[in-house]
């Protein structure tokens, strides 16, 4: 999919973003051509190659009539029991990269279902941050809700879970 500057998207781990340019780049000597991505949360910007975009999950934000789904979504079950700390990271990375946001919210479900009953380990500690900022600034653009509204929102799902 090609995107134009101004498109609204998701990445995963950086969340919802706004293409702000597209640039030609030479790295080792071969041009290149990015998509420039500011993420307002985190005052970041990143550059993505257009060719390798939909490989790193680089996706179109949702439409409104998708938030029902993405809410029902939650009582899908999840085994937050299983392999070990690094073969669930592993899954979990695989999950993400795909760009799915319906993948997203299982493993930010996952995770925090987890951390209930034992703490994360560091590197699903990192994945779970990154997921939960991927999903609320997502779901905050769409809904044109703050941040915060939409942990509440969370909260208040998984305070029935």
């Amino acid at each position: 999919m090609r995107f134009n500057i101004g498109d609204k998207l998701a990445y995963p781990f950086y969340g919802a973003g706004v293409v702000e340019d597209i640039i030609h780049s030479e790295v080792l000597g071969e041009v290149k051509e990015y998509y420039v991505i500011s993420f307002s949360g985190n005052r970041v910007k990143v550059n993505v190659p257009t060719d390798k975009a939909a490989e790193n999950g680089l996706r179109c934000l949702i439409g409104p009539e998708k938030l029902p789904e993405v809410y029902e979504h939650f009582n899908v079950p999840v085994d937050v029991k299983g392999e070990t700390w690094s073969k669930r990271s592993k899954v979990s990375m695989d999950k993400l990269r795909g760009g799915d946001i319906l993948e997203t919210v299982e493993v930010y479900k996952y995770l925090r279902l987890r951390e209930r009953q034992r703490t994360l380990s560091a590197g699903e500690n990192k994945i779970y941050r990154g997921v939960y900022w991927a999903l609320v600034s997502e779901l905050s653009f769409v809904e044109n809700v703050s941040v915060e509204e939409i942990d509440a929102k969370l909260d208040a799902i998984f305070e029935k879970l």
